[in-house]
């Protein structure tokens, strides 16, 4: 029977999926006070690990988070105040917030690599916002015996994966791929990826089982 392999760093307790990590996430250091800022924004839950890296405690500050999981993370830190987004793609989610950040001294804590123009769409909008580089997606190096077989389904949840996915171990035109979202999809141009219509890694994993 054919398998699904989930390629993330987040982990899914479905045991019909196979848990295959093929980046890791490295912290890094940073001084910050929240105090100085009205908002933070997040479009990832390693913006809260880099916070618990960094010995920094949550205090009352309205958080903009990217979707629901990233949402949850948030109150699982101590935040209280929570905005999610309608739209969990990063150029979607950053338009849908543009207005709501206007006159606001905002924060961002964000990846070293970005897929997206998140960043760049509210600066061209006005919103005074300070991006501080909190977490590096690296490299985790595979042996070839975790190569998935010919015929398996893979899950990709971000373009850094695809990438570190090809570098491990290269590609076979059997395997049929689903994206998390558009801009993974880009990604995977060498190949027909089926795209989540919710994205988020159980709808992925729904979408999987379709295949069997």
């Amino acid at each position: 029977m054919r398998k699904i392999y989930l390629i993330s760093n987040t982990k899914t307790a479905d045991e019909s999926v196979v848990n295959l990590s093929v980046s890791k996430i490295e912290f890094l250091k940073f001084e910050l006070n929240l105090s100085d800022y009205d908002v933070l924004v997040v479009t990832s839950k390693n913006a809260f690990n880099a916070l618990k890296f960094n010995s920094i405690k949550a205090i009352n500050l309205p958080v903009f988070a990217i979707a629901n999981s990233c949402a949850a993370s948030a109150r699982e830190f101590g935040f209280s105040e929570i905005y999610t987004g309608k739209d969990a793609h990063g150029d979607n989610f950053a338009r849908e917030i543009l207005p709501l950040l206007k006159g606001k001294k905002v924060l961002y804590l964000k990846g070293k690599d970005s897929a997206s123009n998140f960043l760049e769409i509210l600066r061209d909008g006005g919103v005074n916002i300070k991006a501080i580089i909190a977490y590096e997606n690296v490299l985790n190096h595979c042996k070839m015996e975790l190569k998935p077989p010919k015929n398996s389904i893979l899950i990709f949840v971000s373009p850094i994966n695809v990438r570190n996915f090809l570098t491990n171990f290269g590609w076979d035109e059997s395997y049929q791929t689903i994206s998390i979202g558009k801009v993974t999809a880009k990604e995977l141009n060498f190949t027909k990826p089926l795209v989540s219509q919710s994205q988020d890694i159980n709808a992925c994993i729904a979408l999987a089982k379709t295949l069997l």
